[in-house]
This record gives structure tokens, sequence and C-alpha cells, in this order.
């Protein structure tokens, strides 16, 4: 696999950090995905199927731990690195 085949997705409430992130990851050439809450998140994580997961835990709404117990609780993304 390349790694423009190769999705990851970052939950990070900071604009700035979570801007950053997919900037670099997108640079290296990586298929980069962005949500702001635990919600959007899950919504991009059932929708794309990202290879990886980068997970803020102290997030608005749905914190971090309770996003990574439903990505463990989902079929297609119980096995997805978080």
């Amino acid at each position: 696999m390349e790694k423009g085949d190769i999705k990851i997705l970052v939950i990070e409430d900071e604009d700035d950090i979570r801007a950053l992130m997919l900037h670099n990851l997108r640079k290296d050439g990586y298929v980069a995905l962005g949500a702001a809450d635990g919600e959007q998140g899950l919504r991009l994580a059932a929708e794309n199927h990202p290879h990886l997961v980068v997970l803020d835990l102290m997030l608005p709404g749905i914190d971090g731990m309770a996003v990574c117990r439903k990505l463990r609780k989902t079929p297609d993304l119980r096995t997805t690195p978080v």
C-alpha cells in the first residue's frame, strides 16, 4: 500500500493543531481527514474507514475515550489503530 492510499483521520478540537497535523500529513503524501469533535469524527470514520485515527482525549461533547469505545464497538472499525 502506498502513502496516497492510506487514510488518516485526525480528531482534534483545536483548529490550529488540527490544521497543522493535516497539513503535514498531506504534505507527506497521506490522505488526511479532520474532525473538530467526537460526533463529526465518528461520522467521518464510518463514512471513510480510515487506516489510522489520531484522537484527542479532551474533546467537546463526546470525549476521546467515548469515541474510542464507540469505534471499538463498530465492526468495520474495531481493529483500526487509534
